[in-house]
């Protein structure tokens, strides 16, 4: 096992797989941010899928994560709609 301390700790989400590339900030009804003051916030983080070939948000989960090397991962919540409606692939 690689030492902790080297590696990043990031949820096991879209924002930590290798099939996301990150585009820009989109407005959220489900935002998890929060500002300084604990404000929430309106505009989450999001990109491209290339496995599915749609816009993601960093916080969606799906079947399909690659995780990206030297990330430590922690299981995450997922949200209640994502950016784009997309077809899960099962996994048999």
């Amino acid at each position: 096992m690689a030492n902790p301390n080297t590696l990043i700790t990031m949820p096991k989400a879209c924002i930590s797989c290798q099939a996301y590339k990150h585009i820009g900030k989109s407005d959220d009804p489900h935002c998890p941010h929060t500002d300084w003051r604990g404000q929430v916030k309106t505009k989450t983080r999001y990109g491209h899928c290339q496995t599915h070939g749609t816009q993601v948000f960093i916080t969606e989960l799906c079947n399909q994560y690659q995780q990206e090397p030297f990330i430590e991962v922690v299981d995450a919540d997922n949200r209640p709609t994502a950016k784009q409606p997309r077809q899960e692939r099962l996994a048999f």
